[in-house]
């Protein structure tokens, strides 16, 4: 596999371990409902694409960088601070929103280096993205 193909996935990787570090941190200070469900549901794809991208980096022989401890910390305190005196599902979307469009705008860049990646890794990395997309689509509904 060509470094195109092992940057892209990477970045997949990445993507996928932050979006999945988010929803923990959010998802308990959702009420149970239909935004849970929307979150939970974005969770799940994160595990798969985290899952598929580092299978695929490990048969290349290469052990995929989990997101750091700064970063993690990081995050964690930005979701205190900015849902301290408001957690209602119109906060919480606009913060889901926030973040998701940043890993879209990232992954596109990505997709952008990586011209030389193959068609399929290509493939893999646009329907991240379009599921992303569908997931800020579904949140646009708790938006008020």
């Amino acid at each position: 596999m060509n470094s195109a193909n092992n940057e892209l996935l990477s970045g997949i990787y990445k993507l996928s371990k932050t979006g999945m570090e988010a929803v923990e941190t959010v998802l308990p200070k959702v009420e149970q409902g239909a935004l849970k469900e929307e979150l939970t549901e974005q969770y799940g794809d994160y595990c798969k694409a985290a899952s598929d991208s580092e299978n695929a980096l490990l048969q290349n022989g290469i052990v995929p960088k989990d997101i750091g401890l700064l970063q993690k910390a990081g995050m964690w305190s930005s979701v205190q601070l900015h849902t301290i005196n408001d957690t209602s599902s119109d906060h919480i979307a606009e913060i889901m929103i926030t973040g998701t469009t940043k890993g879209i705008i990232d992954l596109t860049k990505h997709i952008g280096t990586c011209k030389n990646a193959d068609k399929e890794i290509i493939d893999y990395a646009n329907g991240f993205i379009s599921k992303e997309q569908k997931h800020i689509d579904n949140l646009k509904v708790f938006l008020q």
